[in-house]
C-alpha cells in the first residue's frame, strides 16, 4: 500500500499561498457575478428583488461558515476534554495514536483553515455591502 508522501515546509508554503490565490480568485468572482447581476436590473423593483436575494444568500452563507467553524472548534475542545479524562483512567493513545499527537493534528488543521475563513468573510462582506448599497440606491 503505497504511503502519503509528506510535504516539505517550503512546498506547504507554497500550496498555502496557491490556496490563499484560488480562495480571492473566487470571493472576486462572486463579487463581479453579484455586480452584474445588479447591473443588469433596468427598474428599482428588480434591483430590490436582485439584492434582496443577493442579502439573503448572503446571510445563508456566513451563517454556514460560522456555524462550521463553531462545529469545528466545538470538535475540537470535546476531543481536548477526552484526552484529559482518558489520561485519569490511564488511557494515552488509540488505534490513530497517541491522543496529544491526534489533538495536535487537529489543533493544526483549525489553524490552517483561518485564512482561508478571513477571505472567504471578507468577499462575502463586500458582497452584503454592496447589495445593501443598491438596495439604499434603489429607495433612494
Amino acid at each position: 500500500m503505497p504511503t502519503a508522501r509528506k510535504l516539505s515546509c517550503e512546498q506547504a508554503n507554497e500550496m498555502k499561498y496557491v490556496r490563499h490565490a484560488w480562495h480571492v480568485l473566487m470571493g472576486l468572482l462572486y463579487l463581479a457575478i453579484v455586480v452584474g447581476v445588479l447591473s443588469v436590473a433596468s427598474t428599482r423593483f428588480e434591483t430590490l428583488v436582485s439584492a434582496g436575494i443577493v442579502l439573503v444568500y448572503s446571510a445563508l452563507l456566513h451563517n454556514a461558515s460560522v456555524l462550521g467553524t463553531a462545529i469545528d472548534v466545538n470538535n475540537y475542545a470535546a476531543f481536548a476534554r477526552f484526552r484529559v479524562l482518558s489520561a485519569h483512567h490511564g488511557l494515552t493513545e488509540g488505534e490513530e495514536g497517541p491522543f496529544l499527537e491526534q489533538e495536535n493534528a487537529l489543533a493544526d488543521g483549525l489553524k490552517k483553515r483561518n485564512g482561508v475563513i478571513l477571505i472567504r468573510q471578507l468577499s462575502n462582506a463586500a458582497v452584503s455591502l454592496y447589495a445593501l448599497f443598491k438596495v439604499v440606491e434603489a429607495i433612494l
